[in-house]
Protein backbone atom coordinates (compact mmCIF):
# COMPACT_ATOMS: atom_id res chain seq x y z
CA UNK A 1 0.00 0.00 0.00
CA UNK A 2 1.43 3.42 -0.87
CA UNK A 3 2.10 6.42 1.24
CA UNK A 4 -0.70 8.41 -0.22
CA UNK A 5 -3.46 5.53 0.24
CA UNK A 6 -2.13 5.14 3.81
CA UNK A 7 -2.58 8.96 4.43
CA UNK A 8 -6.16 8.94 2.55
CA UNK A 9 -7.55 5.37 4.67
CA UNK A 10 -6.38 7.22 7.83
CA UNK A 11 -8.31 10.61 6.99
CA UNK A 12 -11.20 8.62 5.63
CA UNK A 13 -11.07 6.57 9.28
CA UNK A 14 -11.46 9.25 11.40
CA UNK A 15 -14.15 10.55 9.63
CA UNK A 16 -16.37 7.74 9.76
CA UNK A 17 -14.69 7.17 13.31
CA UNK A 18 -15.76 11.00 14.27
CA UNK A 19 -19.80 9.89 12.40
CA UNK A 20 -19.65 6.84 14.39
CA UNK A 21 -19.47 8.75 17.46
CA UNK A 22 -21.65 11.17 16.77
CA UNK A 23 -24.70 8.36 16.13
CA UNK A 24 -23.32 6.10 19.24
CA UNK A 25 -23.40 8.95 22.11
CA UNK A 26 -26.58 10.31 19.78
CA UNK A 27 -28.29 6.66 21.03
CA UNK A 28 -26.52 6.21 23.98
CA UNK A 29 -28.14 9.49 25.35
CA UNK A 30 -31.71 8.62 24.31
CA UNK A 31 -31.70 10.68 21.58
CA UNK A 32 -32.65 10.37 17.47
CA UNK A 33 -29.54 10.82 15.93
CA UNK A 34 -30.09 14.47 13.90
CA UNK A 35 -33.98 14.56 14.72
CA UNK A 36 -33.64 15.00 18.37
CA UNK A 37 -30.65 17.25 17.62
CA UNK A 38 -33.23 19.44 15.02
CA UNK A 39 -35.99 19.08 17.46
CA UNK A 40 -33.79 20.36 20.26
CA UNK A 41 -32.36 23.22 18.40
CA UNK A 42 -35.61 24.77 17.96
CA UNK A 43 -37.03 23.76 21.11
CA UNK A 44 -34.30 26.44 22.94
CA UNK A 45 -33.94 28.24 19.60
CA UNK A 46 -37.86 29.45 20.30
CA UNK A 47 -36.94 29.77 24.25
CA UNK A 48 -34.02 32.43 23.68
CA UNK A 49 -36.33 34.88 22.16
CA UNK A 50 -33.66 35.74 19.25
CA UNK A 51 -34.35 37.01 16.15
CA UNK A 52 -32.60 39.29 13.04
CA UNK A 53 -29.09 38.84 12.09
CA UNK A 54 -28.55 37.06 15.59
CA UNK A 55 -31.25 34.68 15.31
CA UNK A 56 -29.99 33.74 11.54
CA UNK A 57 -26.36 33.74 12.72
CA UNK A 58 -27.33 31.09 15.42
CA UNK A 59 -29.30 28.53 12.59
CA UNK A 60 -26.45 28.89 10.33
CA UNK A 61 -23.99 28.07 12.86
CA UNK A 62 -26.04 24.83 14.00
CA UNK A 63 -26.63 23.84 9.93
CA UNK A 64 -23.08 24.06 9.45
CA UNK A 65 -22.57 21.74 12.53
CA UNK A 66 -25.33 19.20 10.93
CA UNK A 67 -24.58 19.53 7.22
CA UNK A 68 -20.66 18.74 8.10
CA UNK A 69 -21.72 15.70 10.40
CA UNK A 70 -23.78 14.28 7.02
CA UNK A 71 -20.78 15.14 4.96
CA UNK A 72 -18.03 13.07 6.93
CA UNK A 73 -20.20 9.82 5.45
CA UNK A 74 -19.14 11.00 2.16
CA UNK A 75 -15.41 12.01 2.73
CA UNK A 76 -14.81 8.90 4.54
CA UNK A 77 -16.20 7.05 1.32
CA UNK A 78 -14.25 8.95 -0.83
CA UNK A 79 -11.15 8.55 0.68
CA UNK A 80 -11.54 5.04 1.78
CA UNK A 81 -12.77 3.52 -1.50
CA UNK A 82 -11.92 5.92 -3.77
CA UNK A 83 -8.77 7.09 -2.50
CA UNK A 84 -9.35 11.10 -3.48
CA UNK A 85 -11.31 13.41 -2.08
CA UNK A 86 -12.89 16.89 -4.54
CA UNK A 87 -10.72 20.14 -3.51
CA UNK A 88 -13.83 21.83 -3.17
CA UNK A 89 -15.56 19.36 -1.01
CA UNK A 90 -12.62 19.22 1.40
CA UNK A 91 -11.98 22.89 1.17
CA UNK A 92 -15.76 23.31 2.35
CA UNK A 93 -15.84 20.91 4.99
CA UNK A 94 -12.57 22.52 6.31
CA UNK A 95 -14.76 25.57 6.49
CA UNK A 96 -17.24 23.83 8.33
CA UNK A 97 -15.09 22.54 10.90
CA UNK A 98 -13.81 25.40 11.83
CA UNK A 99 -17.49 27.54 12.42
CA UNK A 100 -18.35 24.00 14.36
CA UNK A 101 -15.15 23.48 16.23
CA UNK A 102 -14.82 19.68 14.99
CA UNK A 103 -11.21 17.79 14.95
CA UNK A 104 -10.44 16.42 11.97
CA UNK A 105 -8.40 13.68 14.51
CA UNK A 106 -11.48 12.16 15.80
CA UNK A 107 -9.38 11.01 18.71
CA UNK A 108 -8.71 14.11 20.15
CA UNK A 109 -11.89 14.95 21.82
CA UNK A 110 -12.61 11.33 22.63
CA UNK A 111 -8.97 11.06 24.66
CA UNK A 112 -9.14 14.72 26.20
CA UNK A 113 -13.17 13.24 27.41
CA UNK A 114 -11.79 10.29 28.96
CA UNK A 115 -8.54 11.73 30.19
CA UNK A 116 -10.48 14.42 31.76
CA UNK A 117 -8.45 17.51 29.82
CA UNK A 118 -10.56 20.77 30.12
CA UNK A 119 -8.74 23.29 28.94
CA UNK A 120 -9.84 24.94 26.08
CA UNK A 121 -6.37 26.32 25.31
CA UNK A 122 -5.43 22.85 24.83
CA UNK A 123 -8.43 21.68 23.40
CA UNK A 124 -7.76 24.70 20.66
CA UNK A 125 -4.28 24.29 20.33
CA UNK A 126 -5.02 20.12 19.03
CA UNK A 127 -7.79 21.35 16.76
CA UNK A 128 -5.55 24.08 15.14
CA UNK A 129 -3.07 20.96 14.80
CA UNK A 130 -5.27 18.32 13.76
CA UNK A 131 -6.33 20.55 10.87
CA UNK A 132 -3.25 21.86 9.83
CA UNK A 133 -2.00 17.74 9.46
CA UNK A 134 -4.98 17.18 7.59
CA UNK A 135 -4.62 20.03 5.18
CA UNK A 136 -0.76 19.56 4.93
CA UNK A 137 -1.11 15.79 4.60
CA UNK A 138 -3.53 15.91 1.51
CA UNK A 139 -1.99 19.00 -0.28
CA UNK A 140 0.99 17.20 -0.09
CA UNK A 141 -1.07 14.24 -1.71
CA UNK A 142 -2.03 16.42 -4.08
CA UNK A 143 0.84 18.10 -4.75
CA UNK A 144 2.86 14.94 -5.54
CA UNK A 145 -0.05 13.85 -8.06
CA UNK A 146 0.31 16.51 -9.93
CA UNK A 147 4.24 16.30 -10.44
CA UNK A 148 4.20 13.05 -11.08
CA UNK A 149 1.50 13.33 -13.62
CA UNK A 150 3.80 16.21 -15.59
CA UNK A 151 6.58 13.63 -15.20
CA UNK A 152 4.61 11.16 -16.83
CA UNK A 153 3.74 13.52 -19.71
CA UNK A 154 7.14 15.16 -20.09
CA UNK A 155 8.34 11.71 -20.86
Amino acid sequence: MSLKNKIYLFWGIMDVLALAGYLFFSLQGGSIPFYSDIHGFYTNYAQLGVGGLTGGLIQLLFFINIVLIVSLAFSGWWMIVKKDINNIFLIVQEIGRVFSLKCSIALIPLIMHFSDVRSPWIAILLFVLSEVVKIGSIMWIKRNDESQAMDAASR
